[in-house]
């Protein structure tokens, strides 16, 4: 069986590694994560690890793995590279977070070219071929770099016409898509779309559909400047509806995640956020299809994923995030059985 390093973004403790999985299962990749080390993810199977980091948000590259070392090993690295049939490479390294500072990543790097270039391997510092030498909790993670991330979100927060305080961030939406294992080709809805960040990396990903909805006729008429101003999607809808009664046929929503009013720069309309949140995922229970996924956020102190859980959904997932001194954010994956 093939092994694969994955290395995730330190900005949550959770969510990179969520994803991840996410990602494994949107793809249909044969593997699952076998081990894990701080900010460092060991997979075992068969994956499609190029796609992998071009959906993801928090996971910064992947790569065949070599080996895992406490004193590295120049000659067993070679070896691997003979068998990959390797001509020539350059060698970079790269410390998780400051871990293992005693570790000298020049040195290994000089030492691992070296041995190379005595093997009949061109050290070349240009090459395209990557060797990656990654340090995290004492341990040297040795493999052989597939693809980083490109950050392609990044572009489409410059070309947005229309924000507001308090929407959620880029990067963090695309995560939040992802994990509502949203797969090419299929429907994504959010029902409280406000500025349409959710929406537009569902377009970003290839969905057939991407359903945009709010109450706030304001935030509708925003999201589809932003939609506009980024030409991403198959199709879309932005209209504005009601999240507790959507005009959406049963069971024909694949895959939905969505950031709900609260805190003090949103409103929830006086109903309150358990009460709106509760509504909405028992109309959640009539549009989405067997078995897919839903993502939501609120705050910690309502502890959003009890109210999933009341009305017999599967949790799959409880990631909390600091937001600012006043708001934890609680960001809830749940599957409908």
């Amino acid at each position: 069986m093939q092994k694969y390093y994955a290395l995730l973004s330190g900005l949550h403790p959770t969510l990179p590694k969520a994803e991840l999985e996410s990602l494994i299962e949107v793809t249909n990749s044969n593997a699952k994560i076998i081990y894990d080390f701080d900010g460092i993810s060991i997979i075992e199977g068969y994956l499609d690890a190029e796609n992998i980091v071009k959906r993801s948000g928090y996971i910064k590259e992947m790569g065949y793995l070599f080996g895992i070392y406490e004193d590295i090993d120049y000659q067993d690295i070679v070896k691997k590279l003979k068998e990959y049939d390797i001509k020539e490479a350059r060698v970079k390294g790269f410390r998780y977070k400051g871990f293992s500072s005693y570790i000298n990543i020049p040195n290994l790097e000089i030492g691992l070219s070296r041995e190379l270039d005595k093997n009949g391997i061109n050290a070349n510092p240009r090459s395209n071929t990557i060797i990656r030498i990654l340090i995290t909790e004492s341990v040297i993670i040795v493999g052989l770099l597939i693809s980083t991330q490109e950050n392609s979100y990044k572009e489409r927060v410059k070309n947005r016409p229309f924000k507001r305080p308090g929407q959620i961030d880029q990067q963090l939406s695309r995560v939040m898509v992802n994990l509502s294992r949203l797969k090419d080709n299929s429907i994504f809805l959010d029902p409280f779309c406000g500025t349409g960040s959710l929406a537009l990396e569902a377009c970003s990903l290839n969905a057939s559909l991407s359903i945009c909805m709010d109450l706030d006729i304001n935030m509708v008429k925003g999201s589809l400047l932003n939609m506009k101003s980024y030409n991403c999607c198959k199709s879309y809808l932005i209209a504005r509806h009601d999240a507790v009664k959507m005009p959406l046929k049963d069971e024909s929503i694949d895959s939905l995640s969505t950031d709900p009013p609260y805190g003090r720069s949103t409103s929830t309309k006086k109903r309150g956020y358990h009460v709106l949140i509760k509504s909405f995922l028992e109309e959640g229970l009539r549009i989405m299809k067997k078995g897919s996924y839903l993502v939501y956020a609120g705050p910690s102190y309502e502890k959003p994923y009890t109210i999933a859980r009341d009305l017999g959904y599967k949790i799959i997932g409880i990631h909390d995030m600091f937001v600012h001194n006043s708001l934890n954010r609680q960001i809830v994956v749940i599957r409908k059985t």
